[in-house]
């Protein structure tokens, strides 16, 4: 029966795809011709920030961390409302096909490129996070162990490949609205059938989330835990401007609206469509852990929910797989275009929009075919909470995005300058932020959270002001 889930789901993915993505120009890849609907690349965000990831880490995540994500999700917001005021308009006066063009105004090609290349490493990594949870759950559960998971995962990866390759964000616009409407869908009618296996409905399922020691929100008792509220705030803020902001990715369906406000109508309206869905997560897997007993839970983190879905019986397992398949999918796509137009526009400085479609559809076979060897990779590296694997990425590689982003804003009046010590700048931070994290926990006993990220950009900041007063003492 999955079997013909799957097949119908890609039928009617490769539909859309080649309805919407009937054009192979440059334009219509990279910006979609800056004529996407606003409402429909905001839905379509949902979907591609979500991912497979949170279908099973965040449920997985309630029995130790309780609602205390939702936290991270409160400063999401505030992240939100400083890129579409902040950044957006940068990136629109600009005109420029990719948002690390921005940076050589300022600190050059060496900056660009030391920049895209944070990125594209960053994307592919979180890419490959979120694809292999999601193939490998879906490997699992589906039973289909006659087929090896590296062919399976190729299999997949080569799916999201054809029906991309050619209308690129056009195309990616309107699948990614499908899947995430296929998604939402999908997690309602599971937390339908915990309800129902509970004997309750919907307003006793509600009563019952909310008097639980699981759905507590805020937590103030100790500055020095992961989960205290400021850490998280302030972080999700942070977290959202790096990992939105100033992420390809995420800005470039922005880009192919019509007009800057409407990109910025998008990123609010995302914004807050963001939220109910994350408590949509937490609640299932409140009411899935009440289902087994908090105390006598079966599995734990990533692997609680899966665990759940093979029990439940048939409609379940369908209804999860065809989420899984959606919020995978819709942040796979969009990442491999997005590192295509990097990779080109930034990399090897061509004029994106005027490349040939033949040598764009060999860089982005070249960028499935570096997804695909991540995903089998990371079958050998495993974690019990994948998100909070994505997140610690984030605050190694896109802090010195973080930077460098930062210096080119508040540093507007001076001139820009060329330097190869910038990219040892980049290089260096991450490894210096670790070591400090270490430092701290090992003299105070202090857990660096995800605020290793402010720490990161700050010295990436410095390093490029240091380098910059240094070569301008040089020269005079």
């Amino acid at each position: 029966m999955l079997a013909a889930v799957f097949i119908l789901y890609f039928c009617l993915l490769a539909y859309v795809s080649r309805r919407t993505g009937k054009n192979d120009s440059g334009a219509d890849f990279f910006l979609g011709n800056r004529h996407s609907p606003w409402w429909a690349v905001s839905i379509g965000m949902v979907g591609a920030s979500v991912s497979g990831v949170s279908f099973v880490s965040v449920p997985g995540w309630v029995p130790s961390s309780a609602f205390s994500y939702m936290q991270m999700v409160l400063g999401f917001v505030v992240g939100y409302v400083v890129v579409a005021y902040l950044l957006l308009p940068i990136y629109y006066n600009s005109g420029n096909v990719s948002i690390y063009a921005f940076l050589a105004s300022r600190l050059g090609s060496v900056g660009r490129k030391s920049g895209a290349c944070f990125f594209l490493l960053n994307k592919l990594m979180g890419a490959a996070v979120k694809f292999y949870v999601a193939a490998f759950v879906l490997y699992r559960v589906a039973d289909v162990s006659l087929v090896p998971f590296p062919l399976f995962a190729m299999l997949c990866v080569l799916f999201v490949y054809l029906y991309t390759y050619r209308g690129g964000i056009r195309s990616i616009v309107w699948t990614d609205l499908l899947q995430t409407v296929l998604m939402v869908l999908s997690l309602l009618l599971l937390l339908y059938k915990v309800l129902s296996l509970l004997d309750v409905n919907l307003w006793e399922g509600m009563r019952l989330v909310a008097s639980s020691d699981l759905s507590r929100v805020f937590f103030f008792d100790e500055w020095s835990e992961r989960a205290y509220f400021w850490k998280h705030f302030v972080s999700g803020a942070f977290v959202v401007i790096v990992m939105t902001g100033l992420d390809q990715d995420m800005i470039q369906k922005n880009l192919s609206c019509r007009s800057l406000k409407e990109a910025q109508r998008n990123m609010l309206s995302y914004g807050v469509l963001f939220v109910p869905v994350n408590l949509l997560f937490l609640m299932l897997g409140l009411l899935v852990a009440l289902y087994y007993g908090v105390d006598a839970l079966p599995a734990t983190g990533d692997a609680l929910l899966p665990y759940f879905v093979k029990e439940a019986g048939a409609v379940v397992l369908v209804c999860f797989s065809v989420g899984m398949l959606a919020s995978s999918f819709s942040s796979v796509d969009s990442a491999m275009a997005a590192m295509t137009t990097s990779f080109l526009a930034d990399i090897m400085e061509r004029d994106a929009e005027s490349v040939s479609p033949r040598f764009r559809h060999r860089v982005h076979l070249s960028v499935a075919a570096a997804v695909c060897l991540a995903v089998i990779l990371l079958d050998y590296v495993r974690s019990d909470h994948a998100i909070d694997v994505i997140y610690q990425l984030v605050s190694y590689l896109y802090g010195p995005l973080l930077g460098m982003f930062a210096y080119c804003v508040f540093h507007k009046s001076r001139g820009a300058f060329d330097s190869g010590w910038i990219a040892v700048v980049a290089v260096l931070s991450p490894v210096l932020s670790f070591a400090i994290s270490k430092a701290l926990h090992a003299r105070y006993g202090y857990d660096m959270g995800y605020e290793l990220l402010l720490l990161n950009g700050t010295i990436t900041y410095v390093g490029i002001v240091g380098v910059r007063w240094f070569t301008s003492v040089g020269r005079s």
